[in-house]
Parts: C-alpha cells; sequence; structure tokens
C-alpha cells in the first residue's frame, strides 16, 4: 500500500511534463520533449550560476584551510533555496490536497498517506537543494584537493540537507496554511512576497561581489561567528570535508527532528487535512442602503478583479511600484543624478536641454509594463455573456475598463514626472508639459491595450495566465509602448537643434491625445459591436 501511494504521489509530481495544465490535454511527444528540454536548460542556467561561485569561493577557502566554511556557505544557500521552493508545494501537496478527503475515506492509515506525502515534498526539495549542492561540489573537486572520505560525505550530504530541508517546509507549510486560512484577500499577500523576494535577489545580485571580497578577507571572523552561533552549521561543513563523527552527529540530528516531525503530524494529519477555516456568520444590519451609477459600479467591479487576482497585479502592475521606486530613488539621490548628467554632457552640452524628454520617454516605458487594459477582455472568460446580457449600455462596459487603467496609471506616472522634474531642474511650465505627456500617454496605452483585445480576445483559457501573460494584445501592448517610448527620445535626439524642445514634449502630449481619441471613438462603435458578438 505504502509502494503504491509513494507512487501515485511522484506520478502526480511529474504530470506537468505529460500533461498541459492550462487546457488539460495531454502533451504530444514534441511537447513532451519540448518542456523536458526546457526545464533542462533552465536547470543547466541555475547550476552555472552556483558553480560559479562554487569556483569563486572554493579555491580561495580551501588555500586558507577553511575548507569547512566553503561547505557550510554553500549548504545554507541550499537550504534557503530549497525551503523558498518548495514551501508553497507543501502547502499545496501536504495541507491542501484535492485528493485528501477521498484518500482519508479509505481504509488507508492516515500515518502512510502522510509518509507518502512527505516523500513527495522530499523529492521536490531534492531538486531545489540538488541545483546548489551539486554544482558546489563539482566546483570543489576541481578547485580544490578531496580527499576519498570528502567525496563520499559530500554526497551523501546532499540527502542529508534535503531531508532538513523538508522538516523546515514541513513546518513553515503549515505556517502558510494557518496564515492562507486567516486572510481574506490573499493575493496582496502574494504580490508583497513576491516584491520582497525580487528586492532581495537584486539587493545580493548586485552585492555579491563585494560579499565574497568580504568573506574570503575575513575567513578567520566569519568561521568563529559561525562556530558560536551556528554550531550545527560548523558540524554540516566539517562533515562534508570527511570527518567521521561530525558526519554521525548531523546525521543523526536530521533523522532526529525529521522523525519528531513526522510524529507530530502524523498526530494530528486528520485534523490539519479536514478542519475547515471558521468565517464569520454576517449579521443583519438594517442600513440605508446606497446606491452607485453604472459607470462607478462597473469600474468598482473591474478594480475588484485586479485586486483580487495576483497574477493581474504582478505581470499589469509591476510598473507601478517600478515608477514609485525610481521616483523615490532619484530624489533620494538627486545630487549624484545631476553630477552624472553634467559629466555625461560634457562632450554635448545639448544633451541637458534633451533630459526632461528623456524622462518623459523612460515614464513611458514603465507605463508600457503596465498592460492593465490589453487582457480585460480576455480576462472575463466565459462568463462574458453575463456582461452582455446586462441592461447596459457596453460602452459603459468598456470605458469601464480604460478607466481602470487610466486611473491606475495617470496620478503615478504624473507624481514621478514631477519627481525627476525636480531631480532635473527643470522649470514649472516644463515639469508641467512632462505631467501632460504622461497622463496622455497612460490614455493612449488604455486605448492601445483594449483594441488589441477586442481584436484577439481569447475566452477559452482555464488559466487566467494565459490572457495575461500570454496573449498577443499584451505582448503588442508592450512592445509596442517600448518603440513608442524610443521614437519619443530618437526623434528629440534628431530634432534637438531645431526648436525649444519643451513645446516638443507639448506636440507628443497632443498627438497622443489626438491618438487615443481617434482608437477610443472606434473601441465605442466598432469595438461595442465586436464585444456583443464575443
Amino acid at each position: 500500500m505504502l509502494k503504491a501511494l509513494i507512487k501515485k504521489q511522484f506520478l502526480e509530481l511529474n504530470t506537468f511534463y505529460f500533461q498541459n495544465k492550462k487546457t488539460g490535454k495531454m502533451r504530444s511527444k514534441a511537447g513532451i520533449a519540448g518542456t523536458i528540454i526546457l526545464f533542462l536548460m533552465l536547470f543547466g542556467m541555475l547550476g552555472i550560476v552556483f558553480g560559479g561561485l562554487g569556483i569563486m569561493l572554493a579555491g580561495s577557502l580551501s588555500a586558507l584551510n577553511f575548507d569547512w566554511l566553503y561547505f557550510c556557505m554553500m549548504g545554507l544557500i541550499a537550504i534557503l533555496l530549497g525551503t523558498f521552493g518548495s514551501v508553497f508545494n507543501t502547502y499545496a501537496g501536504l495541507y491542501h490536497a484535492k485528493d485528501n478527503d477521498l484518500l482519508l475515506s479509505m481504509p488507508i492509515p492516515p500515518s502512510k498517506i502522510l509518509f507518502a506525502r512527505m516523500t513527495g515534498v522530499y523529492g521536490i526539495s531534492l531538486l531545489y537543494t540538488a541545483l546548489v549542492w551539486v554544482p558546489a561540489i563539482i566546483a570543489y573537486f576541481f578547485e580544490a584537493a578531496p580527499t576519498p572520505l570528502c567525496i563520499i560525505f559530500s554526497i551523501l550530504q546532499l540527502f542529508i540537507i534535503t531531508l532538513f530541508v523538508t522538516v523546515l517546509t514541513c513546518a513553515l507549510g503549515w505556517v502558510v496554511a494557518l496564515i492562507s486560512s486567516k486572510l481574506k484577500n490573499k493575493s496582496f499577500v502574494t504580490v508583497l512576497a513576491s516584491l520582497t523576494f525580487i528586492g532581495l535577489y537584486y539587493f545580493v545580485y548586485f552585492r555579491i561581489n563585494e560579499f565574497l571580497q568580504s568573506l574570503v578577507k575575513n575567513a578567520d571572523l566569519v568561521g568563529e561567528k559561525v562556530k558560536s552561533f551556528f554550531y550545527p552549521f560548523y558540524l554540516m561543513g566539517l562533515s562534508a570535508t570527511g570527518k567521521v563523527l561530525p558526519m554521525v552527529i548531523v546525521t543523526a540530528i536530521v533523522a532526529a527532528l525529521f522523525a519528531l516531525t513526522y510524529y507530530i503530524l502524523s498526530r494530528s494529519f486528520i485534523k490539519i487535512t479536514t478542519t475547515k477555516t471558521a468565517e464569520k456568520k454576517a449579521e443583519y444590519q438594517s442600513r440605508q442602503v446606497k446606491s452607485n451609477s453604472i459607470g462607478k459600479a462597473l469600474f468598482k467591479k473591474e478594480l475588484a478583479r485586479f485586486t483580487k487576482s495576483s497574477t493581474y497585479m504582478l505581470n499589469c502592475g509591476i510598473g507601478l511600484i517600478i515608477m514609485v521606486a525610481f521616483s523615490v530613488f532619484a530624489v533620494i539621490k538627486a545630487s549624484a543624478v545631476r553630477e552624472f548628467i553634467s559629466e555625461f554632457s560634457v562632450d554635448m552640452p545639448e544633451l541637458s536641454a534633451l533630459m526632461p524628454i528623456f524622462a518623459v520617454a523612460i515614464i513611458c516605458m514603465m507605463i508600457s509594463t503596465n498592460q492593465i487594459s490589453a487582457p480585460s477582455i480576455s480576462l472575463e472568460g466565459k462568463n462574458i455573456w453575463i456582461l452582455q446580457s446586462l441592461p447596459i449600455d457596453t460602452k459603459e462596459i468598456l470605458n469601464a475598463k480604460l478607466n481602470l487603467h487610466t486611473v491606475l496609471n495617470a496620478p503615478v506616472a504624473a507624481l514621478t514626472a514631477v519627481a525627476l522634474g525636480y531631480v532635473l531642474e527643470a522649470d514649472f511650465s516644463t515639469i508641467i508639459y512632462m505631467v501632460v505627456a504622461v497622463i496622455a500617454y497612460s490614455l493612449l496605452t488604455a486605448s492601445i491595450g483594449l483594441s488589441l483585445n477586442l481584436k484577439s480576445p481569447n475566452l477559452d483559457w482555464t488559466n487566467e495566465t494565459v490572457p495575461v501573460k500570454q496573449s498577443a494584445s499584451v505582448a503588442i501592448g508592450l512592445f509596442g509602448g517600448w518603440a513608442i517610448s524610443l521614437i519619443i527620445g530618437a526623434v528629440a535626439f534628431i530634432l534637438r537643434n531645431k526648436f525649444d524642445l519643451s513645446y516638443y514634449i507639448l506636440a507628443c502630449a497632443l498627438v497622443m491625445v489626438l491618438a487615443a481619441r481617434f482608437l477610443n471613438k472606434w473601441i465605442n462603435t466598432k469595438g461595442v459591436e465586436i464585444f456583443k458578438s464575443l
């Protein structure tokens, strides 16, 4: 029975390669091969990254007789990646699996179901851990002189570290399940977690060389700190170098932690998987109901659709965060930015006059990443008939989608223009022109995105990732917007000696407003007919 459960668990983990989760259909042989090759390439690239990191550290630390510190550092990275990579899979596969009720209804001991689930968690953790640890030991074998025991123990350490990662992910998965059950809107938490991860990634990326140099220079101090405050990890590093006693101790500690985790979960597995989150019952309160206008009600509906989908927010609204971060950074580093521009403009003084236009082009490029209107028709999916059947003018429906895009983009873009105008020390009229231009561009991108989606809607999707990330309207809107931004800057550079470029910004704004008006007219005529026929 246990063997069958484990086999089923691993078949579930591998179904992605053989089945298209978006359509539910089996992949063709070419599709299976392509998917496997794609993932092998991805894993290979990550392996190269961590292998390069290992090569930079292994030789230097080995020469200083700090081989254990090398394995300790790479082990910690493997634990972090393994835990982060598998914790959400643990939440879905262990605590929130769709077939938990079915299996528990069968004459199968819950402890066996739990063990099979945990082997699945172990398999996913092994994959992520190996992405760091395997390149790390290969790099060490090339850069240092490993003993036979070092080779054997460092390979075995992969499976021990993975077991520890499994313990962590089971514990953190339970925390994720607990938090998720208490949240009303999980989308904002998902977005916040994703943005935090992206921020940490770029922070580490830009500081990695400084960190590595500091680590090598202060290996003695770092080593003492690890021994004092992280002694188990010190033992982990020693065991990977071929030391027998540390290997025995580390193995025993990790095995005991796993056994304890399994025991605790087995005692409460049924309660964890069958308990439904208690929801507050609505209490009737007599009060006057405020009615909204049709336009306001439709706008609220579009806003709720946006804020309740982490996929929609992350992929079509990330530019809002970028603009805010860019503005704050530019204002804080205003003196450094001005100094850089002055140095950059030494050989071509006319570039200083072009900076406000370049700033507008940069803001327009950031706005282009916010393709909020581009998938808005497709996201209605098979429920589009509900809107079509309402006694509402179709223009109101389409205008609500345009308004959401504009309301979210225009104010943030305007504040970014003011911030950059301040940094560039532009005069008041130029800043006003910049604000007008970016608002006009927000109107234009809203119209372009909705027009494209009306011409090429996709209402047959089974996963909202398809219209948000894989639709032609989003791709054309994004890259087309970047092209428009580059054209704005390029034409300004060509005409830099022809006339006052402040008026050029205003002229660009006028052209964009006229283009947006033309597209809006098409949306309210031909677009309405297209929407009715979908």
